[in-house]
């Protein structure tokens, strides 16, 4: 080959290597920074070092005379789906197609120069490929958490029929996510409780989130787990739960919500609102923290702490789209007719 004819090569090779590092650097630093995955991060980072030594076998620094920017006909083609993404996901979606077709132009014209460079290089396309999956693969799971309104937290000692009969009876009545929130239950009971929570909810089409215990949530195949100000903070439950499943935060306080985002929280409690039964409190972050979260929040939020038929209006009007209730529903004689009620009146708003 002649160095006229190689220098289309080179620069198709200089081009495809500018593409896959740039791609693998968004895609790291969503890992990182958004949802706070150690593994998948060091993976990435694994696969960019692996590239490099790859290019260096390649003697890619050879490549960079043969660059020419100001005539690549490429860099005045654009389309209008390039300068627009809906969210983080659509971002990272974006270059991770962006770093495997790198990859796989990297493969096909690398096989000119050294063919057994092209084997590593398809080897790491393959590896990117299942990252892909394990960081999109809850896509679904959010999308749902986004379009959810209702949430129940089920505790039986808060239940006036059978807890059982509660949980289908809410179903039937349109909630959207059924926490499971036991604190007296032995283990062995809890995980039974909860893989029958997870058969029911897996029926109506709802979300299932365990409280407080990520060990069981993947134990009983659950969507995600709650936690509070006082468990566990969402970037360590990332860790133990990967990216597959959600993770939420209870907040009181605006320092609170800005943290859980930070950490990587998929979605908060915002309360609690009112007085409730479930829990005690000395003070309450009450309606002026709802409509402040109404502002700010950059991730689906839940007003909780005693809302029922009789307030929910008002949480509407302050801002909230989405509820979280544990006694407005455990504790009605029909517990699938005031499901339909509480949605009824957030459909109105």
């Amino acid at each position: 080959m002649t160095n006229s004819e190689h220098t289309p090569i080179l620069r198709t090779l200089d081009a495809a290597a500018n593409r896959a590092r740039e791609g693998l650097r968004v895609v790291e630093d969503f890992a990182r920074f958004q949802r706070n995955d150690a593994h998948v991060s060091a993976e990435l980072k694994a696969i960019r070092h692996t590239l490099q030594a790859c290019l260096v076998d390649w003697k890619s620094d050879d490549w960079l005379p043969t660059r020419d920017t100001a005539g690549d006909v490429g860099t005045t083609i654009s389309t209008a789906a390039e300068n627009q993404r809906a969210d983080a996901s659509a971002v990272v979606r974006a270059n991770l197609k962006r770093l495997e077709e790198s990859l796989r132009t990297l493969e096909e014209f690398g096989k000119i120069l050294d063919p057994q460079v092209s084997v590593r290089i398809e080897q790491l396309r393959y590896r990117v490929y299942r990252l892909e999956q394990r960081l999109l693969d809850n896509h679904t799971l959010r999308q749902r958490l986004q379009s959810a309104q209702l949430y129940l937290l089920v505790t039986s000692s808060q239940c006036q029929q059978p807890w059982r009969d509660v949980v289908r009876s809410a179903l039937d009545g349109g909630v959207d996510i059924v926490q499971l929130r036991e604190k007296e239950l032995d283990v062995q009971e809890l995980l039974d409780r909860a893989e029958q929570v997870r058969e029911w909810t897996r029926e109506a089409g709802a979300l299932f989130i365990m409280n407080d215990r990520p060990d069981l949530a993947v134990l009983s195949a659950a969507d995600g787990v709650h936690v509070g100000q006082e468990d566990l903070p969402p970037n360590a439950v990332r860790q133990l739960l990967g990216t597959q499943r959600l993770v939420g935060v209870s907040t009181h306080q605006p320092d609170q919500l800005q943290q859980a985002e930070s950490l990587g929280a998929d979605y908060v409690g915002v309360g609690p609102v009112f007085a409730s039964r479930t829990k005690d409190f000395s003070r309450f972050a009450g309606l002026d923290y709802v409509t402040q979260v109404a502002e700010v929040a950059t991730v689906p939020w839940f007003a909780i702490g005693g809302i029922d038929a009789s307030n929910v209006a008002q949480v509407c009007t302050a801002g909230a789209s989405r509820i979280a209730v544990s006694s407005a529903i455990c504790a009605a004689a029909n517990p699938g007719a005031m499901a339909r009620q509480l949605k009824e009146i957030l459909a109105n708003f």
